[in-house]
């Protein structure tokens, strides 16, 4: 249960961002759609608020998602899906460029988005191996370029004003060697895809996992149908909190219980370790220190909205969201509600991570076999504001 005077920082803290936020919000939420995009964005699919469908067509294939689960999506006001493909667990490898056994799935799946009236982005979401393997090596890179090419062609017939594709997910190259190297494979791929889907949207995204921070690096390309996306899991330490996958040499975030948000709240509750970890009492520590709640949020996203206004491009966060597991649901729900609220309030369109799976927003997350059987949970409802319009419209 939150204590009063926790309500009271959040309530004080909300104030005086609105107040920071209500001679701006006109002007930056009219630049997200810019003049590069002007002749095209009447064909284009809109992309304002959506979710992702992970596990899939990716992982252990184990979320997949009815008709009726897309048309209730639909009706509370989500207007895309975004389909996480992962062409290895179909068949495909670099090496070998076999054909994904998956894709008359895949198709039907996004016949029953649009169906529904959601429309689609098609993700390539490869592994982080597939993606090393990719940076390392030439011919790795050239099955890639090949890969987008039989992509677009198979689905090149979708409605122009329905689907998008999205390049890479989270593309890596980290480190100043190997960053240059990203825009120009990116350029590469979209001259790939434009050979058989010459105007359908294609999302690019920066280096370093499709971060904000590679995003505002990227060389722009002047391509009327392309938009610009990234991922937004700040503050690390809370967002990932207890995912054991997590390399324990690069963060303490797997080894946490308890992370409270916003951060005054861990004054109050102090966090759980699972295992002791010398860097970890730093970790929380600057977690302490950097404030986090929505105005440190804001100025994030504010970063975002800038870029966009700058460069005339529109931009869109599509992966935000937090871990379930071992997670205060009230933090986790006020995380989600800030993020979004920022978004909205500087224009950029946004996809949830996830629907189902472990950073899911049904009572049936995370759970198999429940396809048709789920609710989302009212506080979910609650933080992205679904079923009462949006200010996109």
């Amino acid at each position: 249960m939150t204590s009063p005077l926790g309500a009271g920082l959040v309530d004080f803290d909300r104030r005086r961002l609105l107040c920071h936020l209500s001679g701006a919000v006109t002007a930056i939420a009219a630049a997200a759609v810019g003049p590069v995009l002007a002749s095209s964005s009447s064909v284009l699919p809109t992309l304002h608020r959506g979710i992702n469908l992970s596990h899939w067509f990716e992982l252990d294939q184990g979320q997949a998602v009815s008709a009726a689960e897309m048309l209730a999506l639909r009706q509370l006001g989500m207007d895309h899906v975004r389909i996480p493909v992962d062409p290895v667990v179909g068949g495909w490898r670099p090496e070998a460029g076999a054909r994904i056994r998956f894709l008359p799935a895949l198709r039907s799946a996004i016949e029953q988005a649009l169906a529904a009236g959601l429309n689609v982005v098609i993700d390539l979401h490869l592994d982080a191996a597939t993606k090393q393997q990719i940076e390392d090596n030439s011919v790795a890179e050239n099955a890639l370029l090949t890969l987008w090419q039989q992509l677009a062609r198979d689905f090149s017939d979708l409605p122009l004003a329905r689907v998008a594709f999205e390049l890479l997910n989270e593309p890596q190259y980290y480190g100043w060697r190997t960053s240059r190297r990203w825009p120009a494979l990116q350029q590469r791929l979209l001259q790939a895809l434009r050979e058989q889907a010459p105007r359908h949207l294609a999302l690019l995204s920066g280096n370093e996992g499709g971060s904000l921070k590679g995003l505002l690096q990227l060389p722009l390309i002047p391509d009327p149908a392309v938009a610009y996306v990234f991922h937004y899991y700040e503050p690390f330490l809370f967002t990932h909190q207890g995912a054991e996958w997590l390399d324990s040499q690069k963060t303490t975030a797997g080894l946490y219980r308890g992370v409270r948000y916003p951060s005054q709240f861990q004054v109050v509750s102090p966090a759980r370790l699972s295992r002791p970890h010398p860097r970890a009492a730093q970790d929380i520590a600057s977690y302490l220190k950097e404030d986090w709640g929505p105005l440190r949020i804001q100025s994030d996203i504010e970063a975002a909205g800038e870029w966009a206004k700058r460069h005339g491009v529109r931009v869109l966060c599509n992966e935000f969201g937090a871990i379930r597991a071992n997670v205060d649901v009230a933090s986790r729900y006020r995380w989600m509600t800030d993020v979004r609220r920022a978004l909205e309030l500087n224009g950029l369109g946004w996809t949830l991570w996830d629907y189902t799976d472990n950073f899911g927003i049904t009572s049936e997350s995370a759970q198999l076999n429940k396809v048709g059987k789920r609710a989302l949970e009212p506080e979910a409802v609650r933080a992205l504001a679904l079923g009462s319009g949006n200010g996109f419209r």
